[in-house]
Formats: structure tokens, sequence, C-alpha cells
């Protein structure tokens, strides 16, 4: 079987009995899931949705997300991947850029979706987990209880996109990665032969599925393997902390951000980590000195990840087996090759920086509407990703700085020209560089310079307000700084070190 599906399929065939899903003491079994994903299927061909629709979902973590995942899958239907952290105007352009044909979002985040969704006329379909439900609205769990179980899983191309997810890839601007069948299964299928899950597995789902981490390392890549999938209700170190002390699971994906909360929030606490065999880490590097505390706290090692959103995510991984470099990229999967080149593109020396490329079955299939972006992301079949590298004696490369000005939140990748775009439109300001500087819990965190127009003032705060009614929160700066003037080149371009600089030297005082 083509289809993405397979991996429901695959976990269903080892014991459809089995605990698929754990949420708030709830067990959902895996012919559960696999039956309310069917009737979720034929409820949404009723309405029309066919192969090759585009359909937006916006879910928290909940048993539903799995459902319509794998019902949208089921018929052929790309899944557009959005946060729930979004607010309108990212929404918008998402869906716009995608031309789908309706979403299904959690009754929380109706204004949002409505603002964004209002002036699409191609977005017909309103699918809303919860209650109240609106004239124009179908109501999904109603969409599961009227309609029969149908199993039949439509045919797909292995190139077919199965999924969307917007980044800013090579162009800095919000563009989104088509990610396919065979690039989704593959990373699965090469995740679960570094780790060898087993049926039963429990892991600890911290990490949002619309992320790519939480997508395919966490759901993916369990659910493949027969293993139960513990979703947590808030991304809390407390709750996180509990769940592990309760529900007793064998591994844990993770951002950074998790991991350096647990340490600073449960220094003297005597917790309970012994059920966990190892801790899975990516989306940003790990400082060592955190991860020598976790490790050492807890008794409980931490396989540190390389991966980005257009390699389905994952490219390689740090490993038991032989000594491990905190923050470095690890080793390649099998069947991936990955490599650190000069602007040549031939590989560096021992004590040289280069760019990491990749190339494999995982490379995204390229960015939706974007054929020059994705000529220029996509050389050769290599993926140039961004990243610069050290190469280090021990054959290890070591993230040096993302080449694309990405600000690494949380694990979360956050785009300066995409909030600099919405804080242009702000009325008062003339110009906004946005830049990252390290921070102690969140690895790093967003600040704003901004230049006001002639004659204008503002405070800070009325800055902050905006971003906040216009941008999904872990994006919105977390100071605001104003400026005469901005340092630029010959070419007449910002010099972003030299603005983080003046930045620095503000937040500092």
């Amino acid at each position: 079987m083509n289809n993405l599906y397979r991996i429901l399929q695959d976990g269903h065939n080892i014991d459809p009995e089995a605990t698929a899903i754990l949420f708030n003491n709830n067990k959902v079994s895996y012919d559960e899931v696999r039956e309310a994903s069917a009737r979720m299927a034929h409820g949404l061909r009723s309405m029309g949705l066919t192969k090759g629709d585009r359909m937006a979902l916006m879910l928290p973590n909940v048993p539903h997300y799995a459902m319509c995942y794998f019902a949208l899958l089921q018929l052929g239907i790309t899944v557009l991947a959005l946060s729930s952290f979004h607010k309108a105007e990212e929404i918008h352009h998402r869906m716009e850029d995608a031309e789908v044909k309706g979403i299904i979002f959690w009754e929380g985040f109706r204004d949002e979706v409505y603002k964004a969704a209002r002036s699409l006329e191609h977005c017909r379909h309103h699918i809303v987990l919860g209650n109240p439900i609106g004239t124009s609205e179908t109501n999904l769990s109603l969409l599961m209880e009227t309609h029969e179980p149908v199993y039949e899983v439509v045919d797909v191309d292995p190139d077919d996109t199965a999924l969307i997810v917007y980044t800013a890839g090579a162009t800095g601007r919000p563009n989104g990665t088509e990610l396919t069948h065979a690039n989704i299964l593959f990373d699965i299928e090469a995740i679960q032969t570094v780790f060898n899950f087993k049926p039963g597995d429990k892991v600890l789902a911290p990490v949002p599925f619309y992320h790519p981490l939480g997508n395919t390392v966490t759901m993916g890549t369990f659910l493949h393997a027969g293993g139960c999938l513990i979703l947590v209700p808030k991304f809390e170190a407390s709750e996180i902390v509990t769940q592990i002390e309760t529900n007793h699971p064998d591994y844990m994906v993770a951002v950074p951000s998790i991991i350096r909360d647990i340490v600073d929030q449960f220094q003297t606490e005597n917790v309970d980590f012994t059920s966990l065999k190892s801790v899975i880490v990516s989306g940003e590097a790990l400082k060592p000195d955190i991860m020598q505390a976790f490790e050492t706290r807890y008794q409980t090692p931490i396989i540190e990840g390389y991966g980005l959103t257009e390699a389905s995510p994952m490219v390689s991984f740090n490993s038991l087996a032989r000594e491990r470099k905190a923050g470095s990229l690890g080793l390649p999967m099998p069947g991936i090759d990955m490599k650190i080149v000069d602007q040549e593109g031939v590989e560096v020396r021992v004590g040289d920086v280069g760019e990491v490329i990749v190339k494999g079955p995982n490379v995204m299939k390229g960015y939706l509407n974007r054929p020059q972006a994705t000529k220029e992301t996509v050389v050769d079949g290599w993926l140039h990703t961004g990243d610069l590298a050290l190469l280090h004696e021990s054959g290890y490369g070591f993230i040096v700085v993302h080449k694309r000005n990405v600000i690494m939140k949380s694990g979360f990748s956050v785009y300066p020209m995409e909030v600099e775009k919405y804080l242009l439109a702000h009325p008062k300001i003339s110009e906004t560089i946005i830049v990252g500087l390290p921070d102690e819990h969140m690895g790093e965190d967003i600040h704003a310079a901004i230049i006001l127009k002639e004659g204008e003032t503002a405070e800070p705060e009325e800055i902050l307000a905006y971003s906040r009614q216009r941008l999904a929160n872990y994006k919105c700066p977390k100071t605001v700084h104003f400026f005469n003037d901005l340092p630029k080149g010959p070419n007449g371009r910002v010099l972003r070190e030299n603005v983080r600089e003046m930045v620095a030297a503000q937040v500092v005082k």
C-alpha cells in the first residue's frame, strides 16, 4: 500500500484490541481509532470531498486528531497542518495558498478560523469539534456517529502529497512544504530501524501533532510499531512530569525547552522517571550542561536527532552504542546521505564550517506554488538545509548558525521576515528588524528593533499587544526597542548582526 494510511493499518494488524491512545485516563484501542477514522472518511466523502482535495486540520493533541488525519489520508486528501497557536492572518495565508476545500478545527479556535476563512470562497466546509455548532458548520462527532465505517483505502501514487507544513524554507517567507506519502513512510520506517520500538511501547506526546516532530516521530512511528500514544493536555513541565509518574511511558519525544523546564523546575523534587528507556530530542541543539543534569538526575539517556520540515523531518540521530556529543547532528539514518560542504559543494575538512546538505527518499517534493524556491533549495537531489555546521574530529557535525536567520524558540522555528511583515503593517512603524537572543529557558527568544514613522510615538506595550493579536504567541517579540536608524551595509541592506548587538546591549541594561 502506497498510502500513508498504512501506518495505522500496520498497528491495527499487530493487535486490534491494544491501546493506541491514552488521553485523560481514557483508553482508545486500535480498533476504535480505525473504526472512528473509517466513519469520518465516509462522512467526508458524503460531503463531496475526494482524492486530490486539500483540507486544513487545526486540532490540539486529542484522539480526534489521529482519527481525522487518517480519515483524510484514507480518502487520498492532502492534509494542511495548522498550528493551534496561529492567528487569523497566518491561517488565512496558508489556507488561501493551499486552496483548501475546508477546515477541521476545535471550537476554541472558532474566532480566529472565521476571521481567516470568511473571504475564502473555496473553503466551504467547516467541521467543528465541540459545541455549540453554527448554522454553516458540521459537528465532527455527529459526522462520525451518523456514518457507517468504510474501510476502503484510496490508492495513491507514492509521489502524491500527503501533508503540507508551512515553513520559511530558503526564502525566509512561509512556504508550503509538500511531503509525499513516500517521504513520510520512508522517514517513519527509517526511525523504526534506528530505534526498533516494540508493540505496546508507550510514548509520551507533549509535542503537538501538527509539528513535524510530533506528526512523524511520535504519532507516525509509534502507531506503525503498535505502540501507545500518551497525549499531554498541557504543554507544561509539571503536567509532563505528572504524566510520566502516572502512566509510566517507555519513551518521550520532546523539544529541548521541555528538558530545560524539567531540569529547572524540578531540582529538588524526588520524581520517578524509571520507566523511561530514553528521551528523543530534536528541534535545536541541547546544551551539554542541561543534557548532563537531566541524565544524571533522572538516570535517563537523551538521544538527540537532527531534522527539518523539508526532510519529513528526521535526518540523523546520535546513538547509545557510541559516544554521544551534546548538540551534534549524529549519524544519518539508513538510506539517507548527509554532507557538510563549502560554497563550491566540496566536503569540508575537520575544523571547518560548511552547509549541511541532505539526500534521500525523505526529501520533500517541493514548496507548494513556489517552483523557484524549490529549485534553489533542492539541487541535483540534494536538500540545502541552510544550516552551517562545524565538522568535529569525531566525525560529527555541530550546528553553529542557521543560515536563514531562523530563531529556534522552544523547538519551534520562527522566521524573522514573517514577524517583520506583520509588524510593518502597523500604521506607526516605518522599519523593523527581528532578532533572536539566547534565552535560558526557550533556547532563543524574539526581540524587535523598530523605527517609527516621522512624528509618531509609541510605547513597547502597544507594539506587543498588536503582535499578540496577529501572530501565534510563540512568534511574538519578548521586547521592543525603538531606534532612530538601523545600521546598513553598502548595498543598503540592514546588518542584522549589528542590530542584534544593539538590541542585546539594551536587553542587558
